[in-house]
């Protein structure tokens, strides 16, 4: 499920370079981006739970990389995480689950581990927190699940990621806009290393309980790391630039997705941040990490929108 999106489309790869047979289901594959792996396709929509049944015969894993765009949790990304969670528990499947840093409160961090407690503050997070607990109830019931947390993907083909939008090319070098604070680290999940963790999580998947979360601590980097990390991938001058938060509140009433962009403003105010240790107890080096300045130089390889 959401083979043409960032993480879909990284395990996809990762798993297909370590001999995976992969099948997807796609509403158009007409829109599926170039240089995806070979893949059986079945068209049909995740929201029909016959359709996500029919992909799914004969498999042993379903990635659950489907992310429904602007916000649009209750109304799509609940009923599509039940038919997922209904079809696993049919089929025996393991479920493969990328969680978020939603559920915490930065107040209980700044560094989260498997066992630390979670109590969203907002109601995207909520919502990650029931999804997240619909998933615990399917491993009960003949399913298995893996849910790797992460924070925000970064990286060439990671689609809609905060980055994406926050570096631009202008004639003086990069300028790169700051939505908080300079020096505050953030979490950040490169999309080819977090989606070999998985890879590895998944070939593992027969010595790990029903439910198993893990975090993945990726790059903790603020805004100062990334604007010198861009310096030394590109050579060019890096300009930050403060963001102007008054226009996204004004169109807020009217956007969901504004609204959606305002209500997580809290994580470019606080630290929230993943440490990792069960996860490399498991799978080792085979969960890499790229340097930063490596990560931003493929990211400017690719289309960097011009002001």
């Amino acid at each position: 499920m959401g083979l043409g999106g960032g993480f879909g489309s990284a395990v996809a790869g990762a798993l297909h370079a370590r001999g995976w047979e992969l099948s997807a289901l796609v509403r158009d594959a007409s829109r599926l981006p170039p240089g995806l792996p070979a893949a059986r396709l079945f068209a049909g929509d995740a929201r029909r739970r016959d359709d996500l049944q029919r992909a799914a015969e004969g498999a042993e894993v379903l990635v659950h990389a489907a992310n429904p765009a602007k916000y649009r949790w209750r109304g799509v990304a609940l009923p599509m995480l039940e038919n997922a969670a209904a079809v696993a528990e049919s089929e025996r499947l393991t479920v493969l689950f990328p969680g978020n840093v939603y559920v915490f409160d930065p107040a209980d961090g700044p560094v989260f581990d498997e066992s630390s407690p979670q109590r969203p503050i907002t109601e995207k997070g909520r919502l990650r927190l029931a999804m997240e607990a619909r998933l615990a109830q399917a491993a009960e019931r003949g399913a298995r699940v893996i849910l790797l947390r992460m924070g925000d993907f970064i990286g060439r083909h990671a689609a809609g990621s905060w980055l994406q939008y926050l570096i631009r090319r202008v004639p003086r070098g990069i300028r790169l806009t700051l939505p908080g604070t300079s020096e505050l680290p953030h979490t950040w999940a490169y999309l080819p290393d977090a989606a070999a963790c998985a890879a590895a999580l998944l070939e593992v998947r027969g010595e790990l309980p029903a439910w198993y979360s893990l975090h993945y601590r990726g790059h903790r980097a603020s805004f100062a790391e990334i604007a010198t990390a861009l310096h030394t991938a590109s050579g060019l001058e890096v300009i930050p630039h403060p963001m102007a938060w008054w226009p996204l509140r004004l169109a807020a009433p009217f956007s969901p997705l504004m609204r959606g962009v305002i209500e997580m403003r809290y994580l470019w105010q606080r630290e929230v941040n993943l440490d990792d240790g069960r996860l490399r107890s498991i799978v080792g080096d085979r969960c890499p990490r790229t340097p930063l300045d490596e990560v931003m130089r493929e990211m400017l390889q690719g289309p960097v929108p011009a002001d």
